[in-house]
């Protein structure tokens, strides 16, 4: 319960007490006061009568009209004579119900008066003995009366009173909301600065001691911000062309032959300049360095419109490109106004092309590819361009038997899985590697067509990209999870890697969410969604509404692939995954200065470090001492 409710509640419990009190005080009073007066009346009224009665004698039917008259004129529950002289005996009574007085309350009041009784004589003489009592629905009636009106005076009382203690919480507690507001802030990991100070003393040094906080906190970020990006420029960063350096390619190179897209491959290329050491006799050092950059500014201005490529320096004079959603056409055309700008830049600095020559080796890799086979053939290609006469570039082109099957049978075979549901999903563990406990599972999915085949998810994402079936593909996914009870999931976590391609389908932020308002809570386990950091980086409002999504329906979100792409870590901030899934190679090659600056952003923002493709326990041990013990890969099964 809120603090507001809680004072709300007292005070109101307070006034309502307080309101009884004094309408029951009122109650005991106006009932005490209407008694006395109906006794006061009573024997004033009996005096008078006893008198009329000794006046007239002992005639009977002159004593019947004497009551019956003062009976009918006066306020009486009964009156009664009887005779000293005689048997005479006469009773006047009013046994009506009272109609107007509800029973409760008659019952409640309980309302009883006394019986007044005196001699009726005449002179010495005692004619009889006269007793009255005195009318009681009178008194029920005032009371009733005045009861409701008191009843309906507390209930606009206490609604006022109500009211205003409702007004008066809201503007005292007013800065409480704010300091709730930051609290949950920083729950979240955010960094909110309360800047109005509340007038209340003790929510005053609340607010100063978060706000201090609160600063504390953010500092730690941004000094470490600066202090990665230093560190990433130093250690990834070519110092003359400020390309990427063959350190970075290296680390990024697995992740982007991994990538799903339409093409099922990229294209990976390898240029190398001719005699760079004799351009340097010739026009110094410090030229050929402008000259340098100038030519890696003509190749980043080539990448530029492609979403996931990599440019690097790998040496004195090859440079290196790749591109994970690129075809041979597409490159060819890249290469060729490469060449023209090259020869352009040549005669700016009246270099003849027989000294310094250009060369191109370009290989057409599928996505089953192996990093080292990769290599081998893109250096194949480039030692066949040097060589080659008449042309500069060379090519090398998988052919691709997995996926040989025609267009038409791909559709077939993922639309079927998708209307018949007919995947087949698998789990795969990360471990706490200190503890040697389960932290989350993993999730991958196959489809079967009708032969009972099954396809892997590098077989088929490109095809149902193509198809635009991306969408209907994850949407029904993630339905088989949400409403399949999966023993190995229960109490536990579970992660879903997203495609990118499904995040930019414009329609994928509405299926998910009337998939999550139907199914969301049905699960007994914790749902995450991962999302590649490239793409987050380069799409962060577009992944924020799916952040915001993902929060709505409580499930986590995180990132993975991450390889420190970004020049500045505050997207983290502002996505706020739980955790970010590195590749144990990128983290095993920072420094420790670079670790140590990693590790105080996560740390400030509350995010976990998973280390991904951990092949050995050496591998666990070494990321030990980097204290990262949550680790994903062939390692798990040696723990």
């Amino acid at each position: 319960m809120t603090l507001f409710k809680q004072v709300a509640l007292t005070v109101s419990m307070i006034i309502i007490l307080m309101l009884s009190f004094v309408m029951y005080i009122n109650y005991q009073s106006s009932k005490q006061y209407l008694i006395e007066s109906l006794y006061e009346t009573t024997v004033n009224n009996i005096s008078s009568l006893s008198n009329k009665l000794a006046q007239n004698g002992e005639d009977e039917a002159d004593i019947a009209t004497i009551i019956d008259s003062e009976f009918d004129s006066g306020y009486y529950h009964s009156i009664r004579y009887s005779s000293n002289q005689s048997d005479f005996v006469y009773l006047q009574e009013d046994n009506e119900k009272l109609v107007d007085v509800p029973m409760w309350f008659i019952k409640f009041a309980d309302i009883s008066v006394e019986t007044v009784t005196v001699d009726v004589s005449s002179g010495w003489n005692i004619m009889g003995e006269l007793s009255v009592v005195g009318d009681t629905n009178v008194i029920y009636k005032t009371l009733y009366k005045m009861f409701t009106r008191v009843l309906y005076l507390f209930g606009i009382t206490l609604s006022i009173a109500l009211l205003i203690l409702g007004v008066l919480l809201h503007f005292v507690l007013k800065p409480l909301k704010a300091v709730q507001g930051q609290a949950e802030a920083i729950l979240h990991n955010k960094f909110v600065i309360q800047e109005n100070e509340p007038y209340t003393q003790e929510f005053k040094e609340v607010v100063k001691g978060m706000n201090a906080m609160v600063k504390k906190v953010e500092t730690l970020f941004h000094t470490a911000n600066e202090s990665a990006k230093r560190n990433k420029e130093l250690l990834y960063n070519d110092p003359v062309t400020k390309l990427y350096n063959r350190r970075y390619y290296m680390l990024k190179i697995s992740d982007l032959i991994g990538l799903e897209n339409r093409i099922n491959g990229g294209v990976s290329i390898f240029i190398s300049l001719s005699s760079v050491e004799v351009v340097t006799q010739s026009i110094g050092q410090r030229n050929t360095q402008s000259l340098l950059i100038s030519f890696a500014n003509l190749l980043s201005e080539a990448a530029k419109n492609f979403d996931d490529e990599v440019v690097a320096r790998m040496n004195e004079r090859e440079f290196a490109m790749i591109f994970s959603a690129c075809d041979v056409e597409d490159v060819t055309v890249i290469l060729e106004k490469i060449n023209r700008e090259f020869l352009k830049l040549l005669e700016k600095n009246e270099i003849d092309e027989k000294i310094l020559s250009i060369s191109f080796g370009v290989y057409r890799y599928t996505a089953q590819v192996k990093l080292d086979e990769l290599l081998t053939r893109t250096d194949n290609a480039l030692l066949n361009a040097v060589a080659k006469e008449g042309t500069n570039i060379a090519l090398y082109e998988d052919k691709d038997s997995k996926n040989a099957l025609a267009k038409d049978a791909w559709h077939k075979i993922i639309k079927k899985a998708i209307d018949d549901e007919s995947f087949k999903l698998k789990f795969w563990p990360t471990l706490n590697a200190t503890t040697k406990t389960l932290d989350h599972k993993v999730m991958t999915f196959t489809i079967k067509n009708q032969n009972a085949k099954e396809y892997y998810f590098g077989d088929f994402i490109a095809p149902a990209i193509n198809f635009g079936l991306v969408g209907e593909l994850f949407t029904s996914v993630i339905k088989d999870i949400l409403t399949h009870n999966y023993d190995e999931l229960n109490d536990g976590m579970c992660s879903i890697r997203l495609s990118n391609e499904f995040i930019k389908d414009v329609h994928s932020l509405d299926s998910l969410s009337k998939l999550f308002s139907r199914y969301a809570k049905k699960q007994n386990y914790k749902l995450f969604f991962e999302i590649a950091d490239s793409f987050a980086i380069k799409n962060e409002q577009l992944v924020k509404s799916f952040v915001d999504l993902f929060e709505k329906y409580g499930f986590g979100f995180a990132i993975n692939s991450f390889t420190g792409e970004s020049s500045d870590f505050r997207y983290l901030k502002e996505l706020n995954p739980m955790y970010i899934k590195v590749d144990s190679r990128f983290l095993l090659d920072q420094s420790e200065e670079s670790m140590s600056s990693l590790q105080v952003i996560v740390d400030s923002l509350g995010i976990e470090i998973v280390a991904t493709f951990v092949n050995s326990l050496n591998e666990v041990a070494s990321l030990g001492d980097k204290n990262v013990t949550l680790i994903q890969g062939p390692a798990t099964d040696l723990l």
